[in-house]
């Protein structure tokens, strides 16, 4: 037990994020060494000693040095497992500086020396050390599943060595790549795995560290209460046994945590929840700042403890604060620490206001750059250049923010880093736009964009040195691109066609944010063999105007059409109002209209007209409006917006899309249509989240049997979720209805339907629905969500009912955007289920008969008001 704890540290500790060295197990020569031997050994031994402390202070080139020449000692002395060994840690450091020819020739020379090994424990523990070496080079290349079999190797080599201690590194490993493949099940299964060996282990420093590291990978996965909990027991065990070095690195990391439950909460525009958590992460840096026996963990929450000051802006406390980092900058030893610290102590300067202010900003960043020179650090040279770029570019001397930002991106291009390339391909771009350089520009912005699309997967964790927020760093790039292309003097057909490209991609980027993860699989699909009776429009809110491409029936048969000075403020303000009218029974019906027009006139009215008069390859008119809706919009229904005559529902039938590139262009098989529909009237979860019951969910689920023969139905206390698994194992359902409370949010931790029990969030959906094959190969045409709404006030809202339709593997999803009547619901659904058994009749078509429907109901029902109809949206394959 005690050799277990002991060994934590060194197989846990840095394995994910710095790709920390392991320990080198002891090797013993078949033959005994002469005195000769045993001399070498000593020294190449006290190399890689050397070279170990060297690899933990950041100096990773002098790292790669020593463990050159102990390897090179090794081999003279033919000691084959250690110059094996000393190949492995030389990649690790190689990979650390980006060198991964050298870092990938270092790991085949090592198992090509295996094979001058004797098969046994001992060469089963060093074969093991190779491909976990090689895994950590893999998933760096972006060969996530090679990672994932490698480490599974490595696994397995442990246990056969019986050093059953390393697997839990080997384990964290794996989870990372299943995470990264989308196998999210399996490593949340991992990571549970591991959580529970750590908290069997008795308190102990290395206890502390392991769970230390395991609530900073649940920090960059996501889930940040979780981190929280597990980074606070860290902390306890720190505290109880009086530990300070790990009580204020635990300190530091849960301000970090903290830190990142205020920002989403900031997102969520919860104000009051986000300052709460910004003290939190204060006081925790203060704390971490005071109990600090390293420097560098001093430092660091120095810099955080002064970031968030200037968030608040604080800006009388940071003075002292400033000249006490200042010097304890200088006393820390030359390191890629040493290095990210005056980065990031640089660009807090840069947020402060005027620059003039501070011109030490210059000495910090080259003496950053100077440092790294002199370490051989290309990737930390990268960042400092970039960094004094922008310090240039906020002063506005073009040539020399020009000048340092195009080294940082040659540099970053040569060691094949597309995470700092785009950063500054995109500080390229801002500057040529500064000089009205427009089409280079946007040659540099699309370089960026290209970069990013290629990173989808790694977006959410990309750069874990240097944080950054995907609103502030990731979305803009894409906005200001767009912006460029639709500039009068630009937007002609190829500009128009690249703008609709990249905001389909931004679409696809904001739901990998909004996961943590690229679960969003994208397709080429095109529009017109779809549906060739269908237009597509794109409403684009730039800073100073809103932007609406029509996308129209015919090869790249594009429209643009620019609104100036409406703000993103204004269309928010427009939204809201809009939004609050609807969701008012009392609401006047001249009220609503009048509202709606002024959206109708921003996103319709320009190209009504030629909307009238466009006709198809079979000269039918266009019959659906498919919308990819931007910001705000997405939490209103299309089909309620007014031309000042009829609504839109009244001339078409209206879908929404998160991205043309996700459909699935088949349509829904009437002849074999099969429906699970589940619901409760009062659960018992309804109380828990303070919720009404829906008294009308039997009437509802009545009528889905008399309307469609081939139904199960699981009612009240049998709507759980073992029996939604169990019934679509056994059944290859196409419909899934589920009439229950539900709420979208931008926050997936708050995107949910609720069972008879509990809350089904929406990460856990793939796991429901998408269970065996039978699943792939059947996949859920549509799922209907009767009773649900977009959480108030959260103009993002909706991305959390893009993301169920995606999380459940649907096709299509129909779902109501605010509770209403659930008698109306009731009737709605049922008449939606008669309309949907016709023959020759789409999905978003059996929609818009049953809103028309109920438009044209009498009036001493209320039923043709928007209230009741317009909720309803189709999100998806509207076929």
């Amino acid at each position: 037990m005690k050799r277990f704890l002991k060994l934590i540290l060194l197989v846990i500790f840095g394995l994910i994020f710095s790709l920390g060295m392991p320990r080198l197990f002891p090797v013993f020569a078949q033959n005994p060494p002469n005195s000769i031997q045993q001399n070498e050994s000593v020294s190449a031994l006290q190399l890689v000693q050397s070279s170990k402390k060297y690899y933990d202070a950041g100096q990773f080139s002098a790292a790669a040095k020593l463990l050159q020449q102990a390897a090179q000692i090794y081999q003279a002395s033919k000691d084959i497992a250690h110059q094996a060994q000393a190949l492995i840690l030389m990649s690790l450091a190689l990979q650390k500086l980006g060198h991964w020819q050298e870092a990938k020739t270092a790991i085949d020379t090592s198992l090509n020396l295996l094979d001058k090994l004797p098969s046994d424990k001992e060469f089963s523990r060093i074969h093991a050390q190779v491909l976990n070496s090689l895994g950590h080079w893999q998933l760096a290349q972006g060969q996530t599943q090679a990672a994932l079999l490698s480490w599974e190797k490595a696994e397995k080599l442990y246990v056969q060595s019986g050093d059953r201690v390393t697997i839990i590194g080997i384990q964290i490993n794996q989870a990372l790549a299943l995470q990264a493949l989308g196998l999210y099940r399996r490593a949340e299964k991992l990571l549970s795995q591991v959580e529970q060996q750590l908290y069997q282990q008795p308190d102990s420093s290395l206890k502390a560290i392991g769970l230390l590291n395991l609530g900073n990978i649940r920090r960059f996965y996501g889930d940040l209460e979780k981190s929280g909990e597990i980074l606070s027991q860290s902390l306890i065990i720190a505290q109880k046994l009086h530990l300070p070095q790990e009580e204020s690195t635990a300190l530091l990391n849960l301000g970090n945590t903290e830190l990142a439950i205020a920002h989403r909460n900031e997102e969520l525009k919860d104000t009051q929840l986000s300052e709460q958590y910004k003290q939190k992460a204060l006081e925790s840096y203060q704390k971490a700042i005071t109990k600090a026996t390293l420097l560098t963990i001093k430092i660091q929450a120095q810099l955080n403890y002064f970031a968030v000051l200037i968030e608040i802006k604080q800006f009388t406390l940071t003075a002292p604060l400033i000249a006490q980092i200042k010097a304890e900058l200088n006393q820390l030893p030359t390191s890629r620490v040493s290095i990210y610290a005056r980065v990031n102590f640089a660009k807090s300067l840069l947020k402060m206001g005027k620059i003039s202010e501070h011109p030490e900003i210059i000495q910090i960043l080259e003496t950053g750059i100077e440092q790294a020179i002199n370490l051989a650090d290309q990737r930390a040279q990268s960042y400092a250049l970039g960094t004094l770029g922008a310090f240039y570019e906020k002063a506005k001397d073009w040539s020399n923010a020009k000048k340092n930002t195009q080294f940082a991106l040659v540099i970053a291009q040569a060691i094949n880093a597309p995470d700092i390339s785009y950063q500054w391909q995109w500080q390229m771009g801002r500057l040529l736009q500064a000089e009205n350089e427009t089409k280079q520009a946007i040659t540099y912005y699309t370089e960026a964009f290209k970069n990013i699309s290629n990173l989808r997967s790694d977006l959410v964790a990309l750069n874990p040195e240097v944080q950054f927020s995907f609103r502030e760093s990731v979305e803009p790039v894409y906005r200001q691109l767009v912006d460029l292309l639709l500039l009068s003097q630009q937007a002609n057909r190829d500009n128009l066609i690249q703008a609709r490209q990249v905001m389909e991609a931004l679409q696809l980027a904001e739901l990998d944010n909004f996961f943590g993860d690229a679960c969003a699989q994208a397709k080429q699909v095109n529009i017109d063999q779809l549906d060739p009776s269908a237009a597509v429009i794109y409403p684009i809110i730039l800073p100073n105007r809103l932007e609406v491409i029509l996308k129209l029936p015919g090869l790249d048969n594009l429209r643009h059409y620019a609104h100036a000075n409406i703000s993103e403020t204004q269309i928010d303000a427009a939204v809201t109002q809009l939004q609050n009218s609807l969701k008012r029974r009392s609401t006047s019906l001249s009220q609503i209209k009048k509202e709606a027009k002024q959206l109708y006139d921003w996103l319709i009215k320009p190209f009504a007209d030629e909307l009238q008069t466009t006709t198809t390859r079979e000269q039918s008119q266009i019959k659906t409006l498919v919308f990819v809706l931007d910001g705000s919009l997405r939490n209103l229904p299309m089909a309620v917006l007014h031309d000042g005559q009829r609504y839109l529902v009244e001339r078409y039938a209206v879908s929404v899309t998160p991205t043309l590139q996700l459909l699935e262009p088949k349509p829904l098989q009437r002849e074999a249509l099969s429906v699970l529909s589940a619901g409760a009237t009062d659960a018992p979860s309804f109380k828990k989240e303070g919720l009404g019951a829906i008294a009308n969910v039997a009437v509802e689920l009545e009528g889905i049997k008399e309307n469609i023969q081939r139904n199960q139905t699981l009612e009240n206390q049998e709507f759980i979720k073992k029996n939604i698994q169990i019934k679509i194992n056994k059944t290859p359902f196409n419909i899934l209805h589920l009439a229950t409370h539900g709420k979208f949010s931008s926050n997936p931790e708050q995107t949910y339907i609720l069972d008879w029990n509990e809350r089904i969030k929406v990460k856990d959906l793939d796991n429901l629905l998408r269970l065996n094959y039978q699943r792939s190969a059947n996949p859920i045409e549509l799922l209907i969500l009767s009773a649900c709404e977009t959480a108030t006030g959260d103009k993002r809202a909706a991305l959390g009912l893009a993301g169920i339709a995606i999380r459940a593997g649907a096709r299509t999803t129909l779902a109501s955007l605010w509770q209403i009547n659930d008698a109306s619901t009731a009737e709605f659904m049922i008449k939606f289920y008669q309309e949907l058994n016709r023959e020759q009749i789409t999905k978003v078509e059996a929609l818009r008969n049953t809103q028309i429907a109920f438009l044209q109901k009498s009036a001493h029902r209320d039923y043709n008001r928007p209230y009741h109809w317009s909720a309803f949206i189709l999100v998806g394959n509207w076929l």
